[in-house]
């Protein structure tokens, strides 16, 4: 029902899921990333337990092929279920059930697994793989949503479209990237238009987040934007604050 990818970058060490799909708000389901652990993709008749307890076997220190071996021993439903892992080392892994309706599967590369089900054709995960493979000077964030966008382009969902979305995480344990398109008639387009105001407007913004080891970074220029802000406000706005 889904075509997603998991990565990590090697540069950085960011690790990142991003999905579409023809069912609603799959960018809320399919993706589970967690900083300094792993990014999962779980998908086809979905069970986001593989995502959660496949984080939880990632801390534990499992590489990602014995991971998804665990996961699936465990699950009953695993002739339906589809899963990408990628590891904290960039080791890559995934399982499409023998009853996830086609075509179905996957294609693996360097820290990076592309899966779909119900697509128009294999060349759908090549598509993104070669998307994702020729983007190394981009960050994690832009390679994701082009290898969606070639996905798309190759015939994405055999039975439609509605939803995408995307995940990244970096250093800290909040991501650095977190955007859905839930329910849209053009779902990665709309993504597209949604990460180009991400970038202008929220990346900038990341530097003076909070870190766990420096709850204000940059803070006077954090000081300096908060007047600019304020001074910006018309004067009936502020009236309504005094």
């Amino acid at each position: 029902m889904t075509f997603s990818i998991a990565a990590r970058c090697p540069r950085t060490g960011m690790l990142g899921v991003a999905t579409s799909s023809k069912a609603l708000a799959a960018g809320g389901m399919v993706p589970h990333c967690r900083a300094g652990v792993g990014a999962i993709a779980s998908q086809s008749f979905v069970n986001p337990y593989l995502g959660i307890d496949g984080l939880e076997l990632l801390a534990q220190g499992l590489p990602a092929e014995r991971a998804i071996e665990r996961l699936i021993e465990d699950d009953p439903g695993r002739a339906l279920r589809q899963i990408a892992v990628v590891d904290k080392d960039g080791r890559a892994a995934a399982y499409t059930g023998e009853k996830c309706i086609p075509w179905a599967g996957q294609v693996s590369g360097a820290g990076y697994v592309c899966l779909g089900n119900i697509l128009e054709g294999e060349e759908v995960v090549q598509s993104m793989a070669r998307a994702f493979e020729t983007t190394l000077i981009e960050e994690l964030p832009e390679r994701l949503v082009q290898a969606l966008e070639a996905g798309q382009e190759a015939g994405g969902d055999r039975r439609g479209r509605q939803s995408a979305g995307i995940i990244v995480v970096g250093e800290e344990i909040y991501p650095s990237c977190d955007l859905r398109v839930d329910d849209h008639a053009d779902p990665v387009p709309e993504l597209r238009r949604v990460f180009e105001v991400y970038k202008r407007e929220q990346i900038p913004f990341l530097q003076i987040m909070p870190r766990r080891d420096d709850p204000v970074p940059h803070w006077d220029w954090a000081i300096r934007m908060r007047d600019q802000i304020e001074e910006s406000l018309p004067e009936r706005e502020l009236a309504k604050e005094r």
